[in-house]
């Protein structure tokens, strides 16, 4: 008895198994949808819209792939594009989260700006939070063909710090007075110092020695993502 009733739960239980994976593989079930304006969709689909997960081709120009919620991009994902203008080629991708179609959240934004010669003319990377489409908090760091080559910003709820200069001893730069501007902001305490300005070197050393432990991380931070570039 004990034994035909644990065949019985047994096989119950290899059936619920197996409708439940039918219906995941019909759930999952891929597909392909073709749009008016050219854009192909490939991936998962609800009600005959991108929803789960799947990839949407624009042409050569544009792709995302990744999370979708009924039509739109939401979730995680990749999306990259490339845009040639008069007199160069920008290729952007961003890594991350987004809700209805916008970045939204914890993400990495990528933008390559090169001549139509082949030279690059900047260099781009933006890590932290986004929200509508915008940065708004973490890192910003840029290269480009000018003088001086580096741009580093870090900005949240607490603090601003930029400088403009050379990446590699960005910290003992400011210590011996190698660069090209430096803005510090956090709370009531304002800093800024650009060349040509009038300053006293010995003061302002005394200053990034007082708040070095604070800055060091994200010089360091700085000065990886420069490497990047």
């Amino acid at each position: 008895m004990i034994k035909k009733l644990f065949c019985y739960i047994l096989g119950a239980s290899i059936g619920l198994t197996v409708l439940l994976s039918a219906a995941m593989l019909v759930q999952a079930e891929r597909q392909t949808l073709n749009y008016s304006d050219g854009a192909v969709y490939y991936g998962e689909i609800k009600n005959g819209k991108p929803h789960g997960e799947g990839r949407m081709t624009w042409g050569k120009s544009k792709t995302y792939n990744g999370s979708w919620v009924e039509g739109k991009r939401s979730g995680q994902g990749v999306y990259k594009t490339i845009t040639q203008e008069t007199d160069r080629i920008s290729e952007t991708q961003y890594e991350g989260t987004w809700k209805n179609d916008r970045k939204e959240g914890k993400g990495v934004l990528r933008v390559n700006e090169i001549s139509l010669t082949g030279a690059m003319l900047e260099s781009r990377v933006q890590t932290g939070t986004f929200s509508k489409d915008q940065w708004i908090d973490g890192y910003d760091v840029r290269k480009g063909e000018y003088d001086p080559p580096y741009y580093f910003a870090y900005k949240d709820a607490k603090i601003q710090l930029q400088i403009l200069g050379e990446a590699g001893e960005i910290l003992k730069g400011l210590k011996e007075g190698y660069f090209f501007s430096f803005k510090y902001q956090k709370g009531k305490v304002h800093k800024n110092v650009g060349v040509g300005d009038e300053y006293d070197p010995k003061a302002f050393r005394s200053f990034i020695v007082s708040i070095e432990k604070e800055i060091k991380p994200y010089i360091q931070q700085f000065e990886k993502l420069a490497k990047k570039l």
